[in-house]
């Protein structure tokens, strides 16, 4: 699967995110053309602001808040944003890398052209998101929730989603044989024409109440 990567150009280094932020608010304007690297804020609050052309390098912002807020063109790269809200917020051509995001909540949030390495999401609420050409990789989703969540040409590979949630979400055609689905909960009819490999069959045929001998 082909994803679109961020189109980075040109930006400006800041330590100032907060101020920057403030100032795009009053100006009615996008946060953009920034590189925001080794920040330490305790708790930001962003909505309904336009993120664009930004890269985000060695940052933590835990317990903020960016409800409503889109994404566009922006690589995160060994960040932490534990405990954060997401909520429908958008992500156009966006990058995690090596990014701890326990706990944050994605709902109803849309991913489009986003790719995640190397991440730690567990926790993660993820119930209601839209996520469209998404390639997941080498990252723990473990106790989290992906429940009526809308999968159009996604990639699991080498992922834990140990435990995760995932009702009312069609994993048809979906491939998990490299990933860790114990203990996953799903309805039965939602796994039709999902790829898993032997073992995965014999933990998900007790979901049918097969009993093999």
């Amino acid at each position: 699967m082909k994803i679109i990567k961020p189109k980075i150009l040109n930006l400006e280094e800041s330590i100032q995110i907060q101020e920057n932020i403030n100032i795009a608010n009053k100006e009615e304007n996008d946060l953009k053309d920034f590189f925001f690297k080794d920040l330490k804020e305790s708790y930001l609050e962003v909505e309904k602001i336009d993120i664009t052309n930004c890269r985000f390098k060695n940052c933590k912002c835990i317990d903020s808040e960016f409800n409503n807020t889109s994404f566009t063109d922006v690589i995160f790269e060994n960040c932490d944003f534990s405990n954060s809200n997401f909520n429908e917020a958008n992500f156009v051509r966006v990058e995690f890398i090596n990014c701890k995001l326990v706990g944050c909540d994605f709902s109803e949030s849309v991913l489009y052209n986003t790719y995640i390495k190397e991440c730690n999401l567990a926790y993660i609420n993820m119930t209601m998101a839209n996520l469209k050409n998404v390639r997941i990789e080498q990252t723990n989703l473990s106790n989290g929730s992906m429940s009526e969540c809308k999968f159009n040409n996604i990639e699991f590979h080498e992922d834990s989603l140990y435990n995760t949630q995932l009702f009312k979400t069609n994993l048809g055609k979906i491939d998990f044989s490299t990933c860790d689905i114990t203990g996953i909960t799903v309805n039965t009819q939602d796994i039709k024409g999902m790829i898993v490999n032997e073992l995965q069959a014999l933990e998900l045929s007790k979901l049918l109440g097969i009993v093999i001998k």
